[in-house]
C-alpha cells in the first residue's frame, strides 16, 4: 500500500537509480503489478495510489497504464524483450568497440595478448550467450587467425616480446579436450591453441557442421607443428607425435558419436586423411619406443614411454569407450597392442579414403602397411597392398612410381620364395625403363636363371614389357580356302637384352554366329567390349546437378558436381581368356631373336577352315615363359571362303548371228576343292538352236561333257559350235553341273545376218518395188541370186543379177516391176529371198523376207499447169495467173469402175512468200457421183473420169519457181455416213488421205518461169 511504500520501497527505488547513475547506465524500468478494484478505485482520492506515487516521484512523463490484464501482460513482454535487445545490442556495440580499440594498440610497447584473448573470448560468449553461434565462430576465428599472424612475424618484429612466455619447454602434452574447459593465465602454446580450436570445434557442433570440424583439424596441426617450429619450442622426442595422435583421435571420437548416413557421408572425406595422420603418428612413436616388428625395447627406449607417459597426463574415458589418451599408453606399453592398433588405424584410412573415391591415397597407404607387413614376415599380405598400389599406379600413368613398387614387390616375393611370382616381377622390372639399366639387367638374368628351375610353363600377360605398335594384313581379307593367310606385326621389346622366341603366333577367333551388336565394315569387326574406355583417364565423368532452394521454395544457388566412380571387384581381378592355339597364324623360322625396340615380324598360317576370322591376342613363348598379349584393337578380320567351280559361256565382240555357225567359248573354272573327274555337265538348248563341242561332229541340241582331271584354281577353255535357226531370234541354253541343284540358265539374243526393207515407187500406173538389204555380219557376206515373188503378179527384174558382196553396215538396193494385170484385189503377199555364204568353201543358203504390198494400184492422176493470163506472153510478178488443175480417174479411163470413191476433194497449199491464191483453195468434184451411176449424160462418156479446174494464183517473186502444191483426198459426204448406219448426231462429211501409191502427181517437180513486174510508167 502507499505507507509501506513511502517507508521502505521509496528508498530501496532511490537507491537503485543511484546505482545506475553511478554505472552510467541510462535504460532501466519500473513496473508495479496491482489486483484492479474498481470500488475501491472509485473511493480513493485520485492520485493516491502507488502508481501515482512512483510516477510522481521518477517517471513524470515515461510511465502507462494498461487496464486490461492480458494486454497489460502481453504489453509488457513486449516492451521487456524490446528493452533487452536494445540494452544488449548497446552493450555489445560497446564491446566491440572495446575490443577494437585494444586490437589496433597491438603494436604498442606492453601490449599482451592474453589480456586481449580474454576481452575477445567475453565477447564471444555473450554472442553464444545470445544464441549467435556463428558470430562467436567468427570472434575465435578472428583470435586464431590474429595469433598466427604474430608467430609469422616473430622473427622479424621487435615488438612480440610478449610471444616469449610461450617459448618455454613443452613439459606437458596433454590431449585436445572438446569438453567445456578453461584457459590458464600463463597457458603453453599448445594448450592456448588446443583451447581456442576447442572452442571452435563447440561453435562448429552447436551450428550442426561436423564435416566442418573434420575439415579443420589437420590444418590446425599443420599450424601448431609450424608454429612450434618459428618459436624454437624445446620438447621431449615423441611428445609431439603424442599430442599429435591424441588431437587428431579425439577429432575423430567425436565425429564417430554423429553417426547418421547423410553426416557420415560429409566429413568421411576429411576423416580419410586424419586416420592416416593417426596412423603415421603411431608409427613414428612405435620406432621411437622400439615398438616395431622384429624388435624389442631397450632401456633408454622404455624410459621414453614412462616419460611420454607422465607428458600426456590422465584423461580416463568411460569403461567401454577408453579416451584417445587411454588408447595411446596402453599401445606404448606392449608391442602386441602397438602392431595392432596401427594395422586398425591404417585399414580404417584405406577403407575411408576408398569409401570416398580417393584410390590412390587408399594405395599410398596400403603401400605404408605392405612394408609393416614384411617387417612382421607376412609377405603374402604385403604383396596383396603393392600389387594393388602397382596396378593403380600403371593406370594413372605414374610409371616411375609403380617401377619402384615393382622392386619392392620383387623382393617381397622372393623372400617368401615364390618362383612364379617372383620371375613375373623380375621381367616387370627389367622392362621399366625409368629404372636405371645395370639394376635392369641383374633383374633380367634373375628371370632367366629362375626359368630353367621351373617345373611347368607360366602364363605372362604383355604389360609394359612387350607392345604392339602395328598389325597389318599383307593378304587379301578375303581369302580363299587353301591359300596363305599373311600378318604384318611391329612388336616393341622392352626388355634390356635380346630375347629367344620358341614359338610366336597371333591367335584367331572364329566368329560362329552373326549377332545384332557386331557391326563389319572394311575388314573390322566392331563389338561391345571394343567400345569400352581402355584408358581409364579418359572416362566421361559423371556429373550431377546441385539445385539448393529456400525457405519460400525460391532457388538460391544451382551447380553441377562430378560422382565419383564406384568400385567394381572386377576392377582388381580380370578375368582370364582362354586361346586356342590350334588356328593360329605362326613365325616359319623358329627360334627367332626378338631385339630390345622394334621388331617387324611376319606371320603366315594355310586357310584350311572357312568362316570370318579375328585377331586376337599374340602369344610368345620365351623357354618356360609364355607371354600373352591383349586383344589387337582395332580388331582386324579376315574372311576364308571355299571358291566353287564355275562354268560360263562367252561369245565374241560381235553380235551373235542366226542362219550363221560360230564359235563361243564355254569356260570351266575349278575352285577351291577338286571335282569328280567322270561328273557329267550337260547342255540342252532351246527350240531352233544347235551346237557341237567337237569340231567334226553334227550339230545337236543335247550335250554331254565329261569334266575329266582338272586341278583346283584352273580354268578350262572349250570352244562350242553353235548354229541357230533365222526364225527365232531369243534363245537360251541351259546348263546342268554336279555341284549346283538349281540349272544355269545361259540367255542369247541373235540378230539376222542382214536387214531387209521395201519401198513401192508409181510412174503413171506402172509400179515398182524396191528391195534395199544391209549387211551385218562382221565378215562380208556373198549374196546371190535375189528373187522376189508377188503373188497373182508377174514381176520383171531390173536389176544385174550377179554375185555381190555385202560388207558389214553397207547397204545394197534391187529393183523389180510389177506388171499390170486385171486383178481386182489392191493388195498382194510378197516374199523376198536371197542366197547368202560366208566364204567359197560353204553352202549357200537362202534368207526369205515377207512383206505385204497393199494398195499399189493408181486410182487418180494428178496434173498442174500455170499458164499466164490473157494478153501476156510470161508470168509476171504481182499479175494474176490461171492454175489448170486436173485431176483423172485412172479406174474409169482403163474401163473399170471406181464405185469406192466417188467424190475428190483438192486443196492448194502454196508457200506464202511464193505463191498467193487467189479465191478459193479448196474444192471438191465428183466422178458420176452427183447424178448417179446410171444416169444417160454419164454412160458411155470418158470424159467423166477427167475432171478440169481452174484457180487464180500469183506469183509473188521471180526466177524459176517450183509449182503451188496440190493435195487431194477422199471425200466422204454426210449422206453416205448415214447410209452406213453412222451416228446420228455425226452429220458433217470427212476426209481420208489417199496412200503415196493410189494418186500420181505428174506436175511434182515442175518449174514456172515468172519474170519481174513490168514498169510502172506507161506511155500516154
Amino acid at each position: 500500500d502507499v505507507d509501506t511504500y513511502k517507508n521502505t520501497i521509496r528508498e530501496d527505488i532511490e537507491a537503485w537509480l543511484k546505482e545506475l547513475n553511478s554505472r552510467e547506465i541510462t535504460d532501466w524500468l519500473i513496473v508495479v503489478v496491482e489486483n484492479y478494484d474498481g470500488k475501491r478505485t472509485k473511493q480513493l482520492i485520485p492520485r493516491t495510489t502507488v502508481l501515482d506515487k512512483i510516477r510522481a516521484d521518477f517517471a513524470v512523463k515515461q510511465g502507462k497504464a494498461e487496464s486490461k490484464t492480458a494486454e497489460s501482460w502481453r504489453g509488457l513482454v513486449s516492451r521487456v524483450r524490446h528493452l533487452l535487445l536494445v540494452a544488449y545490442a548497446r552493450a555489445v556495440t560497446r564491446l566491440e568497440e572495446h575490443v577494437r580499440q585494444q586490437r589496433e594498440r597491438r603494436n604498442e610497447p606492453g601490449w599482451n595478448f592474453m589480456k586481449y584473448f580474454m576481452l575477445q573470448e567475453e565477447l564471444a560468449q555473450v554472442l553464444e550467450m545470445l544464441g549467435l553461434n556463428d558470430e562467436a565462430l567468427v570472434q575465435y576465428d578472428e583470435l586464431d587467425a590474429l595469433f598466427s599472424q604474430f608467430v609469422a612475424n616473430f622473427t622479424t618484429c621487435d615488438n612480440l616480446k610478449w610471444l616469449s612466455q610461450f617459448q618455454r619447454p613443452l613439459d606437458q602434452w596433454h590431449g585436445l579436450r572438446l569438453k567445456p574447459s578453461l584457459v590458464e593465465d600463463t597457458p603453453s602454446l599448445l594448450e592456448l591453441r588446443a583451447y581456442i580450436f576447442a572452442r571452435q570445434s563447440r561453435m562448429l557442433l552447436l551450428t550442426n557442421k561436423v564435416w566442418e570440424m573434420a575439415s579443420r583439424c589437420l590444418p590446425f596441426l599443420h599450424t601448431c607443428v609450424r608454429e612450434l617450429a618459428i618459436l624454437e619450442i624445446t620438447a621431449p622426442p615423441g611428445a609431439v607425435w603424442c599430442w599429435l595422435f591424441l588431437a587428431s583421435m579425439e577429432v575423430l571420437q567425436v565425429c564417430d558419436k554423429f553417426n547418421q548416413a547423410d553426416q557420415v557421408e560429409e566429413y568421411s572425406l576429411h576423416t580419410a586423411a586424419l586416420w592416416e595422420y593417426a596412423s603415421q603418428k603411431l608409427r613414428k612413436l612405435g620406432e621411437l619406443c622400439g615398438l616395431m616388428p622384429q624388435g624389442a625395447p631397450t632401456s633408454e627406449q622404455l624410459h621414453v614411454v614412462v616419460s611420454l607417459s607422465a607428458g600426456m597426463g590422465d584423461n580416463p574415458g568411460p569403461l567401454n569407450s577408453p579416451s584417445p589418451t587411454d588408447r595411446l599408453k596402453e599401445a606404448l606399453c606392449s608391442q602386441d597392442v602397438f602392431i595392432k592398433s596401427y594395422l586398425e588405424l591404417a585399414e580404417l584410412a584405406m577403407g575411408t579414403f576408398k569409401h570416398v573415391g580417393r584410390l590412390r591415397m587408399a594405395r599410398l597407404v596400403g603401400q605404408e602397411v605392405a612394408t609393416f607387413y614384411l617387417l612382421l614376415g607376412e609377405t603374402q599380405k604385403a604383396a596383396a597392398f603393392l600389387g594393388d598400389a602397382i596396378r593403380t599406379f600403371e593406370s594413372d600413368g605414374w610409371h616411375e612410381l609403380a617401377a619402384q613398387t615393382q622392386l619392392c614387390l620383387s623382393d617381397c616375393h622372393k623372400k617368401a620364395e615364390d618362383s612364379q611370382k617372383y620371375i613375373k616381377a623380375c621381367a616387370a622390372v627389367s622392362a621399366a625403363v625409368e629404372i636405371d639399366t645395370l639394376i635392369r639387367w641383374s633383374y633380367f638374368d634373375e628371370m632367366t636363371k629362375h626359368l630353367v628351375k621351373l617345373d611347368k610353363p607360366m602364363e605372362l600377360a604383355f604389360n609394359d614389357m612387350l607392345r604392339i605398335n602395328s598389325v597389318a594384313i599383307t593378304s587379301d581379307l578375303i581369302v580363299m580356302q587353301d591359300c596363305k593367310m599373311e600378318v604384318e606385326l611391329a612388336i616393341e621389346s622392352n626388355f634390356p637384352k635380346e630375347i629367344v622366341c620358341t614359338y610366336f603366333a597371333v591367335c584367331l577367333e572364329r566368329e560362329e554366329k552373326p549377332k545384332s551388336n557386331v557391326r563389319y565394315h572394311s575388314g573390322k569387326l566392331l563389338t561391345k567390349k571394343d567400345l569400352k574406355w581402355q584408358d581409364p583417364l579418359l572416362q566421361r565423368l559423371r556429373i550431377k546437378r546441385t539445385l539448393n532452394y529456400k525457405q519460400d521454395k525460391q532457388l538460391a544457388t544451382s551447380g553441377i558436381a562430378s560422382k565419383l566412380t564406384q568400385l567394381h571387384r572386377k576392377d582388381s581381378a580380370p578375368a582370364r581368356s582362354r586361346t586356342d592355339l590350334s588356328a593360329a597364324l605362326e613365325a616359319e623360322k623358329l627360334p627367332l631373336l626378338l631385339t630390345p625396340g622394334l621388331n617387324v615380324l611376319k606371320l603366315s598360317k594355310k586357310a584350311t577352315d572357312v568362316g570370318k576370322y579375328c585377331l586376337d591376342a599374340a602369344i610368345i613363348h620365351v623357354d618356360k615363359l609364355q607371354l600373352k598379349s591383349p586383344p589387337i584393337l582395332p580388331r582386324l578380320t579376315l574372311e576364308v571362303q571355299e571358291e566353287s567351280p564355275s562354268i560360263r559361256l562367252y561369245k565374241r565382240p560381235a553380235p551373235l548371228l542366226s542362219g550363221i555357225e560360230q564359235v563361243m567359248n564355254l569356260i570351266l573354272t575349278i575352285g577351291s576343292y577338286l571335282i569328280e573327274p567322270k561328273s557329267i555337265i550337260k547342255l540342252t538348248a532351246s527350240t531352233g538352236l544347235t551346237f557341237q563341242i567337237q569340231p567334226e561332229e553334227a550339230l545337236t541340241n543335247n550335250l554331254e561333257i565329261e569334266v575329266g582331271d582338272k586341278a583346283t584354281f584352273s580354268s578350262t577353255k572349250m570352244p562350242l559350235r553353235v548354229l541357230a535357226d533365222l526364225l527365232t531370234r531369243d534363245h537360251q541354253v541351259t546348263i546342268h553341273v554336279p555341284w549346283v541343284p538349281k540349272p544355269i540358265v545361259v540367255p542369247l539374243n541373235f540378230s539376222p545376218p542382214m536387214s531387209t526393207t521395201w519401198r513401192l515407187f508409181t510412174v503413171d500406173y506402172r509400179k515398182f518395188v524396191q528391195v534395199n538389204v544391209v549387211g551385218h555380219c562382221v565378215d562380208n557376206l556373198i549374196v546371190h541370186e535375189p528373187d522376189l515373188n508377188v503373188k497373182s503378179i508377174p514381176v520383171s527384174t531390173k536389176h544385174c543379177d550377179s554375185s555381190l558382196i555385202i560388207s558389214n553396215g553397207l547397204s545394197y538396193s534391187f529393183l523389180w516391176e510389177l506388171a499390170h494385170t486385171n486383178v481386182a484385189a489392191n493388195s498382194a503377199k510378197a516374199e523376198f529371198s536371197v542366197q547368202y555364204k560366208l566364204t567359197e568353201n560353204d553352202c549357200y543358203k537362202s534368207y526369205q523376207y515377207y512383206f505385204d504390198v497393199t494398195d499399189f494400184k493408181t486410182l487418180y492422176a494428178l496434173d498442174a499447169v500455170v499458164e499466164p493470163a490473157k494478153g501476156n506472153e510470161f508470168c509476171r510478178v504481182g499479175v494474176v495467173c490461171h492454175l489448170h488443175l486436173t485431176i483423172s480417174n485412172m479406174v474409169a479411163v482403163h474401163g473399170k469402175e471406181n464405185a469406192d470413191i466417188r467424190s475428190v476433194m483438192y486443196e492448194v497449199l502454196a508457200e506464202q512468200s511464193v505463191w498467193a491464191v487467189c479465191g478459193r483453195t479448196a474444192g471438191v468434184i465428183s466422178f458420176g457421183g452427183i447424178l448417179g451411176e446410171n444416169h444417160p449424160s454419164l454412160i458411155g462418156k470418158e470424159e467423166n473420169a477427167v475432171q478440169r479446174v481452174v484457180l487464180d494464183v500469183m506469183p509473188l517473186t521471180s526466177g524459176f519457181l517450183p509449182l503451188p502444191l496440190v493435195r487431194i483426198s477422199k471425200y466422204i459426204p454426210a449422206d453416205t455416213l448415214q447410209s452406213e448406219k453412222t451416228s446420228a448426231s455425226d452429220t458433217h462429211p470427212r476426209l481420208e488421205p489417199f496412200t503415196s501409191g493410189q494418186v500420181y502427181n505428174k506436175s511434182k517437180g515442175k518449174q514456172l518461169h515468172v519474170i519481174a513486174a513490168a514498169s510502172d510508167t506507161n506511155p500516154l
